[in-house]
Parts: structure tokens; C-alpha cells; sequence
């Protein structure tokens, strides 16, 4: 089947309802610890932490905004034991008592932080080595807006199923990143045959290539939206594609052992062996 990247509409509904700026959306927009992600069906995603905090979408048939998200962070019941979430557009905008101006969008981004961050571990903290991919990818795009325009981009075609964690645009150019960190079982094998990580960068790089025109197409109308929507994009608007997908390798060992060393030095020696474009980060 062929891909098509045009169900993406800056026009749509959603994105004009959107531009009235409502309070609960204002909220999300405004907290720095959240990230807000267009994605091409037109719905658009909050996060925190590379966590979901809510799901918006407009309603054809109520003529609506509806927000859903998990019944915890509303401190409410599961609707059914196979459905978590909550449609909250009715009550997000209201005060949580009488005369405040705290809002229950507001709980629900303080019980966001409180159900899910993996900051609330021994004391506060977690673990450097138990950092999952998510906090770390979360994380990377609050400490990113300067370049960031999109995560966890999702499409398949006929043979392959391609999902890359970060997209980058660099003055003006657009690099697809994936994130993986150090210890990941895909990325070293006990021989030196080539890992699952090559096979998938090269997947990566094939797709990049072959829709190229379309993926610069798509990534301009999503700059658009977002700019219009007030979210932080880049300086620069994208005007065309990086071919080559990036791995950015994220070392969250802190404890040097000789295993880690030898395991360290055979992934970098693999990565160039394979010409695969990496990098390697120890901090956030």
C-alpha cells in the first residue's frame, strides 16, 4: 500500500478550536516540563517525561474539543477494566473549588508529575542507570526546543514498519534520530555480526530516501501548525532532508567495569565498520 503524508490539514477543525486558546490548553502550553506533539491524523499529543498526559482531538459529531486522558490523573475511576481513559473536555476547564483559580487541568499535570515521573524514586531521584529511553527521550526534547519539531514519527509501508524517536531541524535541515541507550540488547551481540541497530539505521535511511519530497512536504505543514498554534519551533523553517539517519547512543553507566570498557569499544567499532552516523551522550 502507498504512504500518504497529506491526511495531515493545517486547516482542520481541531487546529482552529485550538487557536482560541482555551485555559486547559493554555496551561499545557505554558509548563515547561510538558511537550506537545501534531501528529498527521490531525489529533495532537501531550506529554511528559515521553509519557502520555492527554490525547485532544475534535469531535465532528459534538461540534468539539475532546481531551482524554488517564482516569488516575483525574483522580477518578477506570470507566471499564479495559479502558483506562477519561473524555474530559466537560470538566478540564473548570475550577476545582468554588472561587479558585486552580483549575482541574491543573491537578491533573500536578498528578501527572506525581503518578509518573521517575524523579520520585529514593529521596527524588532515580537511578542514572535506571533511566528508562523515555524519561531520557522526554527529557532530551524539553532541553531541546531550539531544534526540535516532532517525536516518535510512526509510518509503514509494504514491507517495513518505521518508527524514529527524535526529529531535528537544524537550520532548516531535518535529521531523524533514534535513541538508543548503551545497554540496549539490539545494540551489540556477543560476536561481532552485525546488530539488530544497523539493520534498522539502514531501514531508516532507505525510507528517508525514498520519501524525501514528501517527508520535507509533511514537515513544513507541521512546522506551520505548530507556529501557529504557538508551540516552540525551530528558527528556522525546514527546506530540506538529511539522508542520513542519526544514532544518538545515550551511555548511562556510571560504574566502570573492564566489561563495560570492552563492550563500549566493540560498539563504537561496529558502528563504524556498518559507516552508521552516531553519537554518544552521557548527560541530560
Amino acid at each position: 500500500m502507498a504512504i500518504t503524508f497529506d491526511i495531515l490539514k493545517p486547516e482542520a477543525k481541531i487546529f482552529q478550536e485550538l487557536k482560541k486558546n482555551p485555559s486547559w490548553w493554555a496551561r499545557f502550553k505554558n509548563d515547561s516540563s510538558l511537550y506537545i506533539e501534531i501528529r498527521k491524523d490531525n489529533q495532537v499529543n501531550v506529554y511528559f517525561e515521553g509519557g502520555s498526559v492527554a490525547r485532544i482531538h475534535y469531535c465532528s459529531k459534538h461540534k468539539k474539543l475532546q481531551v482524554f486522558t488517564h482516569h488516575k490523573y483525574l483522580n477518578l475511576p477506570a470507566p471499564s477494566k479495559r479502558n483506562a481513559y477519561i473524555e474530559c473536555s466537560g470538566i478540564i476547564d473548570e475550577p476545582k473549588e468554588t472561587n479558585s483559580e486552580i483549575l482541574v487541568c491543573d491537578k491533573v499535570i500536578e498528578r501527572v508529575k506525581t503518578c509518573y515521573s521517575q524523579k520520585h524514586a529514593i529521596n527524588g531521584i532515580v537511578d542514572k542507570e535506571k533511566w528508562s529511553e523515555k524519561f531520557i527521550q522526554g527529557t532530551l526534547i524539553t532541553q531541546s526546543s531550539d531544534f526540535h519539531l516532532d517525536s516518535e514519527f510512526a509510518y509503514n509501508d509494504a514491507t517495513d514498519k518505521n518508527r524514529i524517536d527524535l526529529i531535528r531541524c537544524d537550520n532548516g535541515v531535518i535529521t531523524f534520530v533514534e535513541l538508543k541507550r548503551i545497554a540496549d540488547g539490539r545494540m551489540l551481540h556477543k560476536t561481532d555480526e552485525s546488530p539488530e541497530i544497523v539493520d534498522q539505521m539502514n531501514r531508516y535511511k532507505d525510507f528517508i530516501t525514498k520519501y524525501s519530497v514528501e517527508l520535507l512536504a509533511y514537515y513544513q505543514k507541521l512546522y506551520d501548525v505548530k507556529a501557529e498554534l504557538g508551540l516552540p519551533v525551530p528558527q528556522i523553517r525546514p527546506s530540506s532532508i538529511n539522508p542520513e539517519p542519526h544514532l544518538l547512543i545515550f551511555d548511562n553507566w556510571t560504574k566502570e567495569t573492564t566489561g563495560r570498557k570492552i563492550h563500549r569499544e566493540r560498539l563504537i567499532d561496529i558502528l563504524n565498520r556498518e559507516k552508521i552516523n552516531f553519537s554518544i551522550q552521557t548527560d541530560l
